[in-house]
């Protein structure tokens, strides 16, 4: 996955006042989980050494249930997003415990690294909401936090569900899961089913996170300082331009940086500085988390700001979260942290700009090849709360700037590298030298820093007369210095470096321990070296860390120091009671591995602010390849445990290319740049006193150079009119007249200047070479129409330019003529060797002559070779005529220069110089050049190059330049190289044949050499030893001795007419053992591991010493054979007669070779160099059996296993004309599986009789009684010794199934079949074959191979062109000449055609890969044996991943042209074809013909009778008697019916039958006896074998699995009847609930008259039949009681012994098929309020799983919420089983699920009886549902509900009376009342003035 890209959904913080990313710039962060969550066991795996070779990735994703989702009666579906793809379970309806148990499968095709970087998302929603509200909860992980658990998988996990939009709102469910990730060649392990007590689970025990731990808020706050060396990013061009466009002025740095910092999704980034390359940020950048978090990776990223185009990534660095925390469980850990500290930046080559393919390096996607700058940060994490949008970045205050001040302490750091030899190099077009670098100190290119000696002269590459090229540096090496200053962090580099030393000396002595037991060394040498480990180790872990300075310590050294001596101290603990305790090597060597592990992941050192050293290697200006060396490998120390492993050491680099990896365009480059062995000294510049004077017994010497240059004009050379000043550096952009050179403070001049050529220029053509053919062309030229004349002959080389003549050319000193001149006839010439063109300047030479040709010439040649005795004599000579004038020549500066002057020349120059000597060891050797100085300069010259482009006085710069430093020595030591190379193995496949025409090619020191070319073979013996003569090291021996240079083999396949030469097989390195004198040990050939492209490509056999050749008497040279030296006796290995029996058995399954059928193949067996062939086999088709199939042949096969050479099996096919080509080959590496010692296996079997007192017993069997009893037990019949049959009686109780369940571990399903005392078979997880050596030990498969491997390619089988059916014994001959012992593949069965009988019972599948849409398949079987072939079609299983077929075919077959079989099944499609989902192959022949007898499995017991009587062909006596002719030992031997004698064991049947009762079924004792014994030896018991379905079109990936057993009967026998396994049906059951009421349900509703009530009915359902039935309503309910009466009829299907119901239905309308589920049988019972205008409000819910149910109260006042199973106080309840009970009745709760952080809550009670009827009792006890007819069983009468019970718009008068009077009668009279007074008042009112004026009136 591509670092930079980045999702959507991410969130991405931006600055204000910045610019926004845009999404294609965004960085998408890999998130993986943090160390302290609780999950599988974690492996040891380390992510940055996965593969990133694209493979083929399958992962499963198990969802199997959630729990205490957040709501009531929702509807939930899980989304499961893997990487880019998304799939969903089912819909669970109206549950919020929800159990989908669906399995989601996700491929893809990428590298294991990127595949650990896809993210995995769990949702669940709830589909009764819209999109938009529907997410209750998601969990967020990656894939690599399930690659590093044990075996790739999660089993039975539960994830906690968040709110990622709002976090801090608590939890909001839990869902449990399984995951596996399926590589190639992993196995499918499927995950056990849950028990039925898992409703009792304790969520919280097995969650992924800290048990009791909730997610807290933190922010991670990173303080970015400032950086340093930060490189240009803009092209001068680009910044030309900006000049003219006047976007920019001045000349300023040409790089705008800022910083990314990316972390769980969040990205921040500072501001922008412009143009600046140290710029100071100094600003804090706080990101918001949720603890604990699932991001290991904290990304810090510099950018560089660019206005035209995407901002440029400068580099990229990766703080792994895991070395700044600890997660000890048994330590209390501590959080992230960091700093403050700098951390370093490497990516591509600073020279790199614009389209650089190298680019991804700096995404940090692979090893960064150049230092690129580096940050000062600190990284802390603060639990309590998210920052605000105004907190995530502010400016650093100047407190925390002067806390950091101390931290940017500089201290001066030296660096010294001596190169001592540069070879293997590959041709190069200019010369080569060698840069040395440490940050930005040292880069030739950089103009940030100060010149330095980090460059070796530039050098041309010389032959070596075999292959590569080298430097011939001679006695004068180079080396640089550098100066340096960085921060005080020696006491980090101290501590680091002591453990390492530790680790390293560990695995020393673990790999001698190891080699000792591969070379099966005496078990008291190699437990002596074991425990002298364990004594080392105890010692090396007493010593205490070195402690911390006072000061300028940060949070993490404080932490990693505690954490490092804790863990050493563990260590110690334990090594000690290994040391005293340790009983087995092998577990001993596995605890070790175990602290090697432990060790490893303390020796880590994240604030470690030094860069590491990088050596590059320069042609010309180019950067070709390099090497980085870690810091502190490198770093000196006082105390030598400290000191760095490489420091002060001379060893060897191999120097690479660099190269993004996994690049799909670039092909994988075998070839090394270059390899150096240089010497490397790093420390603090106090420490560097002795490191100036002598190193490596050499001198160092510092010299000042120049060139003096000169051009060629009219033929005279000059310095006018140069390109380049008359003197200069070797670039010629740095004038440096001698003049001008000052020395520097604290040096001195030590002599005049001198003129120094470089010698890598006086090497001829002839150079390294031991033979040379000189060579000269004769030419004539005439003119048109004319002869060609004799006289006018002149003669040049082969490119034209004038040479001497043939007779002037004078053998070279050190050479010796072997012939005279000849004219060479091996080319495109005539007779007389002449060619023809029309001009020689033009070429186009034809062998013809033409009348218009005018020039023709010949080829004269003449050979010389090497006269070693004047060697010395030719290199002094080569030394005087390179030093006297010391000019070198080119056509121009820039090519290539040469010694000898050409036609063609432009341009020479010559190199000065002048030796310095330091007064002060301390002083910097480097000099400012004054350019003033230069005296050899004109007036004009001078005043020209002071004047700027405008005209103007430039101001003065003084330049600057460093040294050239060489180590001096005086001799070099000489010695001698004997390279032993004996034999390879297992090498790889190069040519179309499937074979090799290997050889090696030994390189060492200036030398190659190579082995002759053996023919045909993977494991060639080539017996040659190579001497290399006159090896030349200079330097101490005695240090050479304690650091030898290694020895590189590399293995080729010669071809010689391929157009790219040889084909690279591999490569090997050895250290040789140095004798320096006196030593008389001789070398021991060991394999060293040959490896192409990193990966292992076989093993060489070979040692290699190296003796010190000045006066010491040598070994005598090897002996030879033909021209080659052999490997001499003391060292090759001791040589044994041995005798090899084969049994050829025969071919199979082979393919076509050249599109013919493979008709008449025979075999050729190699070893040793002794071939033994096979007579061919007639007709393949007809009998692929071999006629004869045992032979033998006697060959010297090393004494020692180790030394063996590998078994070749080539495999010829004979066809018309003599024609035999190769078909196919095999090589077996060790023979140590088929050594046997047969003399000693006799005595032993006779000693051992003689001890048990059988040595005069006779052996008898009653072949009749036994014959009698398979009859009649195969007729049905018992046998006369049986008793009455229980088959009556247990029919209905136990059946195959039982046994399968119990056998299966399932304890509640297998109850019955326990309890009756019958015993369990055998259920094997895996294929049979893997548990009995694949039925090998007759015969075995081995597969041929045919053809070239290819660079990713494997040998698989698949891509196998047969199989020779064989095997092997080997055993010693006796060495005195006497009988040879008796053979051991004598008794083997008849080879000849059998037709048998094959019975294949499959059981049922799992985890089938679905092939629908729908994320599902509709499988089906398929059988194939040979020609015949099954598919029962017709009865596939619609709708299902994990099939249970029970299904039983049988099969005719003729063994062995039907050995195969396959079992195959497909996907049921109705329109198009077919899809294959797997298949497996089991071949038959093998489990037919294997002594283990495989043909049918043996039971625990012998019954005669019964449900599980025996079934085999033949009788247990039968069988032991034959088992004991098979592997050729004495027949049994028998006393009475109770005791036996096998195989050198008595058994007795007392000892198996222990409890003294006998069975009425059981057999006759001594058939028992024998069925126990052959228990007892190993045969093939009553079994089910778990099979891996594969597809051809994805062979790697397991595509499910499959249980199946197969009985093979031949057909002569007496075939036993089947057994049936047919699946069991399902009973018709009915479930009858009746509701009678409810009580405390809550009031949800208020009227208007502000009433609490609720309109209260009840909803029931078998939860997967969802067809739900409810009650009436029971309306206004005032007190939260409800009045029913109510019945529920649900039926169903059901299995009483897996206690599951079955349910048939469609998936949608649209299906075809019903599908088949199987649930729990759980009643589920609701409580809702009826609404007329609104949804109905849901009240409360209770589930009752009818098999596992709380036993009901009898009292409502006694239910409440601990009633349940899963009550939060954990208080036991009793439970019963309806299907037990038949009828329950009584009160249970009802309750509301709040969530995961919220209690549940009391809704309500109710009162219910349930009742279990079978479909007779159903129909003989009708019952009508609700209160239909038939009210019957029992009648339920109406309910007695009170008067207010009514729907108030149906009933209005009610409504008044019962609602408007009842609570507003007062109201109403007293309204009444008001209104009669209000009344008379009134007509008072109205009626009093009248009445009173009358009254008036009246008295008037």
């Amino acid at each position: 996955m591509d670092p930079d890209e980045l999702d959507d959904e991410e969130e991405v913080v931006e600055v204000s006042g910045q610019p926004k990313l845009e999404p294609e710039n965004r960085e998408k962060v890999k998130t993986a989980q943090y160390d302290d969550v609780i999950a599988a066991p974690r492996s040891s795996i380390d992510r940055s050494k996965l593969s990133t070779k694209k493979q083929d990735f399958q992962v499963r994703v198990n969802i199997h249930e959630g729990r205490k989702l957040l709501g009531g009666n929702i509807h939930p579906v899980c989304n499961v997003h893997v990487g880019k793809q998304s799939k969903h379970t089912r819909v669970q309806k109206s549950t919020n415990k929800p159990l989908w148990d669906e399995v989601l499968f996700f491929d893809f095709n990428c590298s294991a690294l990127d595949l650990c970087d896809e993210p995995v998302t769990i949702e669940v929603l709830n589909s009764r909401k819209i999109r938009s509200d529907s997410l209750i909860g998601a969990f967020k992980f990656d894939l690599g936090l399930v690659y590093e658990s044990q075996d790739h998988q999660f089993v039975h996990k539960w994830v906690l569900l968040t709110d990622p939009e709002d976090k801090e709102s608590g939890a909001k469910g839990y869902v449990k899961i399984s995951i596996s990730i399926l590589g190639p060649g992993d196995k499918l392990k499927i995950p056990p089913k849950s028990s039925s007590t898992d409703d009792l689970v304790d969520i919280e025990s097995n969650l992924l996170r800290p048990a009791g731990v909730q997610l807290q808020p933190a922010t991670y706050t990173v303080k970015i300082y400032k950086a340093e060396d930060v490189p240009k990013m803009d092209t001068d061009y680009f910044e030309g331009m900006k000049r003219v466009l006047r976007m920019q002025h001045g000349d300023h740095d040409l790089v705008d940086p800022y910083m990314i910092v990316s972390f769980a999704g969040k990205k921040l980034k500072t501001k922008v500085l412009y143009k600046t390359y140290t710029p100071e940020w100094a600003q804090e950048l706080n990101i918001g988390v949720q603890m604990p978090s699932m991001c290991e990776q904290l990304m810090l990223r510099l950018m560089d700001k660019d206005h035209f185009n995407r901002d440029d990534i400068i580099a990229t660095h990766f703080l792994q979260l895991t070395r700044l925390s600890s997660a000890d469980p048994d330590d209390e850990g501590f959080l992230p942290t960091f700093g403050p500290a700098y951390v370093n930046f490497y990516g591509s080559p600073r020279e790199s700009i614009v389209d650089d393919e190298l680019e991804p390096l700096n995404r940090g996607c692979g090893e960064g090849c150049s230092f690129r700058g580096r940050a000062l940060v600190e990284l802390t994490v603060n639990i309590g709360q998210e920052p605000s949008k105004d907190e995530m970045l502010r400016d650093i205050d100047g407190e925390d700037w002067l806390r950091v001040q101390p931290f940017q302490r500089r201290r001066r750091y030296r660096l010294f590298v001596g190169f001592l030899e540069g070879t293997m190099i590959h041709p190069v077009d200019a010369p080569v030298e060698f840069e040395i670098s440490i940050g930005e100190y040292g880069n030739k290119f950089a103009s940030t820093t100060l010149p330095a000696p980090s460059t070796t002269q530039p050098t041309n590459p010389v032959y070596d007369g075999s292959h590569y090229y080298y430097l011939p540096w001679g006695q004068t090496k180079p080396c640089v210095m550098l100066n340096s200053q960085w921060e005080d962090v020696m006491f980090r580099i101290e501590s680091l470096n002591l453990i390492c030393r530790t680790i390293d000396r560990l695995e020393g002595h673990l790999k001698d321990v190891k080699y000792l037991m591969r070379a099966k060394a005496p078990l008291a040498e190699s437990a002596g070296k074991l425990i002298k480990l364990l004594d080392e180790l105890i010692i090396d872990l007493n010593q205490p860390l070195l402690d911390l300075p006072q000061k300028n310590i940060t949070e993490l050294d404080k932490k990693l120091y505690a954490l490092r001596d804790d863990e050493m101290k563990r260590i110690l603990v334990e090594a000690v009671n290994l040391r005293e305790n340790a009983r087995d090597i092998d577990q001993a060597i596995n605890e070790i591995d175990s602290y090697i592990y432990r060790l490893q992941q303390i020796a880590t050192e994240p604030q470690n602010s030094i860069p590491d050293v990088i050596i590059w290697m320069l042609c010309g200006n180019r950067r070709v390849a390099y090497h980085r060396i870690p810091s502190h490998q490198v770093m000196f120390s006082p105390k030598q445990d400290c000191c760095g492993k490489l420091c002060g050491h001379v060893f060897s680099v191999f120097l690479k290319r660099p190269s993004v990896p996994d690049k799909s365009n670039a092909k994988r480059q075998w070839k090394l740049p270059a390899k150096l062995q240089v010497f490397v000294w790093m420390g603090l510049e106090d420490h560097a006193k002795g490191i100036q004077h002598k190193p490596l017994d050499g001198e160092i010497s510092v010299f000042a150079e120049t060139y003096e240059n000169q051009i060629s004009l009219l033929s005279k050379w000059t310095t006018r009119a140069m390109p380049r000043p008359k003197w200069s550096d070797i670039t010629g952009q740095l004038k440096l007249p001698k003049e001008s050179f000052t020395t520097p403070g604290g040096w001195r001049w030590a002599g005049e200047w001198f003129i120094n050529p470089n010698l890598s220029l006086s090497y001829d053509l002839d150079s390294g070479l031991s033979s040379f053919q000189d060579d000269v062309f004769e030419n004539q030229l005439r003119v048109p129409g004319s002869d060609w004349p004799t006289s006018k002959l002149f003669w040049t080389d082969v490119t034209g330019e004038e040479a001497q003549s043939k007779e002037d050319i004078m053998c070279p000193a050190g050479w010796e003529w072997t012939d005279i001149w000849t004219v060479d006839l091996n080319r495109a010439v005539d007779e007389e060797g002449y060619e023809y063109c029309l001009d020689q300047s033009v070429g186009g030479f034809v062998p013809v002559e033409k009348t218009y040709h005018l020039c023709r010439r010949r080829r004269w040649v003449r050979t010389r070779k090497r006269n070693p005795d004047l060697r010395q004599q030719a290199a002094h000579q080569r030394m005087v005529r390179a030093a006297e004038e010391g000019w070198e020549y080119s056509r121009l500066f820039t090519t290539k220069f040469h010694l000898k002057q050409r036609t063609m020349d432009m341009v020479r120059r010559r190199r000065w110089h002048r030796k310095m000597v330091a007064d002060n060891p301390d002083a910097d050797a480097i000099f400012i050049i004054d350019p003033s100085s230069d005296t050899h300069e004109s007036k004009e010259e001078k005043d020209s190059s002071r004047k700027d482009s405008t005209g103007g006085e430039k101001p003065f710069l003084p330049k600057v330049q460093a040294p050239r430093m060489f180590i001096t020595f005086k001799e070099p030591h000489t010695y001698q190289l004997r390279a032993y190379i004996y034999q390879a193995r297992d090498l790889f496949s190069a040519d179309p044949s499937g074979l090799s025409d290997p050889y090696a090619r030994v390189v060492f020191s200036r030398q190659s050499q190579r082995t002759k070319i053996l023919n045909e073979t993977l494991c060639p013996t080539w017996d040659q030893t190579l001497v290399f003569e006159e090896v030349e090291f200079y330097g101490n021996p005695t240090m050479l001795a304690e650091s030898p240079p290694i020895v590189v083999v590399e293995l080729f396949d010669y071809d010689t007419v391929s157009l790219q030469g040889s084909d690279f097989l591999g490569r090997a390195i050895a250290t040789p053992i140095v004798k320096l004198g006196g030593e008389h040990q001789m070398a021991k050939l060991n394999w060293h591991p040959i490896t192409r492209g990193g990966e292992p490509a076989g093993e060489l056999l070979g040692a290699f010493e190296l003796y010190l050749n000045e006066g010491a008497e040598l070994p005598f040279m090897p002996p030879t054979r033909g021209d080659v030296y052999q490997v001499p006796s003391g060292i090759r290995p001791v040589m044994q007669l041995t005798r090899i029996e084969v049994l050829t058995w025969g071919v199979r399954h082979m393919k076509k070779f050249q599109l013919a059928a493979v008709n008449s193949p025979s075999i050729e067996i190699e070893c040793g160099g002794v071939v033994l062939s096979t007579i061919k086999i007639k007709n393949a088709k007809k009998n692929p059996n071999f006629d004869t199939s045992s032979m033998l042949f006697d060959v010297f096969l090393p004494v020692e296993e180790l030394y063996t050479p590998p078994l070749n099996i080539r495999l010829l096919d004979h066809r018309s004309f003599g024609v035999k080509p190769l078909v196919g080959t095999h090589m077996i590496k060790s023979l140590q599986e088929y050594r046997r010692d047969p003399v000693a296996m006799v005595q032993t079997i006779r000693e051992k009789m003689l001890e048990s007192g059988f040595g005069d017993a006779e052996y008898s069997i009653d072949m009749d009684f036994a014959d009698s009893a398979v009859e009649a037990q195969h007729q049905g019949q018992p046998a006369a010794t049986s008793t009455s049959s229980e088959e009556g009686e247990f029919k209905e109780d136990v059946d195959w199934w039982s046994k399968y369940y119990s056998s299966s571990g399932n304890e509640q399903l297998g109850r019955v079949y326990r309890e009756k005392g019958y015993e369990n078979m055998v259920v094997f997880e895996e294929e049979l074959e893997n548990y009995f050596d694949n039925f090998t030990d007759l015969a075995q498969s081995f597969p041929l191979f045919h053809g070239k491997r290819h660079e990713d390619e494997d040998l698989d089988e698949d891509k196998a062109v047969g199989y020779f059916k064989g095997t092997f014994r080997v055993y010693p001959l006796p060495a005195d000449g006497s009988d040879p012992p008796p053979r051991m593949l004598k008794n083997v069965p008849c080879n000849q055609l059998v037709e048998v009988l094959v019975r294949v019972y499959i059981v049922k599948a799992f985890e089938l890969q679905p092939q629908d849409p729908n994320g599902l398949s509709d499988p089906y079987l398929a059988l194939k044996l040979g020609r015949f072939k099954v598919k029962d079609r017709e009865n596939y299983v619609p709708k299902n991943l994990s099939p249970t077929f029970g299904k039983m075919f049988e099969l005719d077959g003729t063994l062995p042209l039907e050995s195969e079989l396959r079992v195959q099944i497909f996907d049921y499609d109705l329109l198009s074809g077919d899809d294959l989902i797997g298949e497996t192959k089991i071949d038959l022949e093998n489990r037919f013909l294997s002594a283990r007898r495989g043909v049918c499995g043996l039971p625990k017991r012998y019954y005669v009778a019964g449900p599980y009587k025996w079934r085999d062909a033949e009788l247990p006596r039968q069988i032991l008697e034959k088992w004991c002719a098979t592997q050729a030992l004495p027949p049994p031997v028998w006393r009475g019916n109770s005791q036996v004698y096998v195989n050198g064991k008595t058994c007795c049947l007392r000892d198996y039958e222990t409890r003294g009762q006998v069975h009425k079924d059981w057999g006759p004792p001594e058939e028992r006896l024998a069925l126990y014994t052959l228990l007892d030896l190993g045969l093939v018991p009553e079994h089910i074998e778990t099979r891996t379905l594969y597809n051809p079109l994805r062979p790697e990936i397991p595509q499910g699995k499959i249980q199946i057993f197969v009985d093979i009967f031949p057909k002569s026998a007496t075939i036993p009847p089947p057994i049936n396994i047919t699946p069991r049906a399902p009973q018709d059951l009915q479930l009858r609930v009746i509701v009678y009421n409810v009580q405390d349900v809550v009031l949800s509703d208020t009227s208007f008259t502000g009433e609490k009530m609720s309109d209260i009915y009840v909803k029931g359902w078998l939860k997967g039949q969802d067809k739900k039935q409810k009650t009436d309503v029971h309306y206004r309910s005032l007190n939260g009681e409800g009045n029913f009466n109510w019945r529920y009829i649900f039926p169903f299907k059901y299995l009483p012994a897996e206690e599951v119901m079955v349910i048939k239905k469609k998936e949608h309308f649209f299906s075809l098929d019903k599908h088949e589920e199987k649930h729990p049988v759980t009643f589920v019972c609701q409580i809702w309020d009826n609404d007329i205008f609104t949804p109905d409000d849901f009240l409360g819910l209770l589930e009752l799983n009818l098999n596992f149910m709380p036993k009901a109260n009898k009292f409502a006042k006694s239910v409440s919420l601990d009633d349940l199973p899963d009550n939060e106080k954990g208080k036991p309840v009793p439970m019963v089983s309806l299907f037990d009970q038949k009828n329950v009745k009584g009160w249970w709760p009802m309750y509301e699920e709040g969530g995961p952080d919220t209690p549940r809550e009391l809704t309500g009670k109710v009162e219910m009886e349930l009742e279990i009827l079978s479909k007779e009792d159903a129909e003989a006890k009708p019952a009508g549902k609700g209160q239909e007819e038939p009210n019957e069983n029992p009648h339920l009468d109406p309910p007695n509900r009170p008067a207010t019970s009514f729907l108030w718009f149906t009933s209005p008068w009610k409504s008044l009376r019962y609602i408007i009077w009842n609570n507003y009668k007062w109201y109403i009279i007293g309204g009444l009342v008001l209104l009669l007074i209000l009344a008379m008042v009134g007509l008072f009112i109205y009626s009093a003035p009248g009445a009173l004026s009358q009254k008036l009136i009246a008295k008037l």
